[in-house]
């Protein structure tokens, strides 16, 4: 009874309430403008942060970390988008206060205390949604749709479409993570049970993997690892109305098979190594593809698709690939590991000793492509010439639309550009008419 006076004393004629109304909105979109062209000055660096999951995606699958544009006014759309979208999350707090202050006045003196203590709960496990999205969901999910594809196909990221897409998975995840505590609150105003929740437990599941399904790409991976949390979280939600032996262990069930699950993921997405050094003498230099810092060769260095290798003038190398094929590389030379059985071989001389496998083993070399499904190659650059050597098996080269064999035994000089040539002894013969030209174009 008291807490109806308290509220009808708190009553504003309906002018003053759309007033007041106006006012929050207008000061919530003032907020929103100085934060977005605060972020303006800051989009590149904002910009860098929202990148790093395609970059640890694209870094482990050894493809170029740059997002493209499809037109001149794309990146400048996205850069206002992503902007917006910092600046709202930034004065998100801010705009909360400016809601609150406008419905603080109707609420009960119960129902205040309820949203002062589910508010910042309510913030909490949203950012601990969208840091999920961020450091798990979107990573991982990126490389299982790029490896997907297979090494035929690159695919083109535009700015655009990936701003939208973590924009999305994260809010959706924040929201997500609200679960639980829409199903306490629920359960403390009386609307439904612990027991309502248990026995719709079947029910709810369908439509987590149903929304799953909405709110991610299409496609398995993200789908389960969005809806396992949804699952997980409705448990906690159930735990956290009724905390029963039983809900605690089923919860603990969930938690370690999610946790396993997880694990397994890491494992499979964090590439292992490769390559593995055998040995090196002298110092040998490696370039990281998603860096542009050389780094000494260690004992615990571990090699990447992109990575770029590089011996010095009186170091050699020698490593073994994954799938069995033995490297070694002579003094000043340089290769890249550009992707599964597939180098480049950048300068210097290298000896390949290739293991059969699924498919032919590549070297590119200048413009040359020398390929084999087992055997011995040794692959030289001096300048324009590119000389392969074939110990063991055969060879296929590739120059300039060329195809020519290489047997056992044998060699082949390709020059890349044409020979070497006097160019004024070939043009000798023109000169006279070179001279006349000249003479009339003064």
């Amino acid at each position: 009874m008291e807490e109806d006076k308290e509220v009808e004393g708190q009553r504003l004629p309906i002018s003053e309430h759309l007033e007041e109304l106006r006012r929050r909105i207008i000061n919530s979109i003032l907020i929103v403008i100085g934060f977005f062209f605060i972020s303006w000055f800051f989009k590149s660096n904002i910009l860098d942060i929202m990148k790093r999951p395609h970059d640890l995606a694209m870094e482990n699958l050894g493809l170029s970390q740059s997002l493209q544009v499809l037109s001149y006014q794309e990146g400048f759309y996205a850069y206002i988008k992503l902007c917006l979208i910092t600046a709202i999350f930034v004065g998100y707090p801010v705009i909360a206060h400016q809601i609150w202050k406008f419905v603080e006045a109707g609420l009960y003196k119960k129902e205040r205390t309820y949203v002062k203590i589910f508010a910042p709960i309510s913030f909490m496990a949203f950012i601990i949604g969208v840091l999920f999205g961020y450091f798990f969901l979107i990573p991982f999910g990126l490389q299982f749709l790029i490896r997907i594809l297979g090494a035929e196909i690159e695919p083109i990221i535009t700015m655009s479409q990936y701003i939208n897409l973590v924009t999305l998975l994260t809010l959706a995840l924040g929201i997500v993570f609200q679960l639980p505590l829409v199903m306490l609150f629920i359960s403390k105003i009386g609307i439904f049970k612990a027991e309502d929740f248990v026995k719709w437990r079947m029910h709810a599941v369908l439509i987590m993997v149903i929304l799953a399904a909405i709110i991610t790409p299409p496609d398995p991976f993200t789908q389960v690892m969005t809806a396992l949390p949804m699952m997980a979280l409705y448990e906690v939600g159930i735990l956290a109305i009724r905390p029963t032996k039983k809900a605690i262990m089923r919860f603990g069930i969930l938690l370690g098979s999610g946790t396993l699950l997880i694990y397994i993921v890491f494992l499979t997405f964090t590439l292992p190594p490769k390559a593995e050094f055998i040995n090196t003498s002298g110092i040998v230099k490696i370039l990281p593809a998603a860096s542009t810092k050389w780094m000494a060769v260690t004992p615990e260095s571990r090699i990447h698709n992109g990575a770029t290798l590089e011996t010095g003038k009186s170091s050699k190398a020698s490593f073994l690939l994954k799938d069995g094929t033995y490297i070694i590389m002579d003094v000043d030379t340089v290769i890249k590991l550009v992707e599964k059985r597939k180098i480049a071989l950048l300068k210097g001389q290298i000896l390949v000793t290739i293991k059969a496998d699924d498919g032919p083993f590549s070297i590119t070399a200048n413009d040359s492509i020398i390929t084999a499904n087992d055997g011995n190659i040794d692959v030289k650059i001096l300048g324009y010439t590119v000389l392969i050597t074939v110990a063991e098996g055969v060879a296929t080269v590739v120059s300039d639309g060329e195809e020519k064999k290489v047997l056992a035994g044998r060699q082949l000089k390709v020059v890349t550009g044409g020979e070497p040539v006097n160019v004024d002894g070939v043009t000798k013969w023109s000169k006279e008419m070179r001279k006349l030209i000249k003479e009339k174009t003064r």
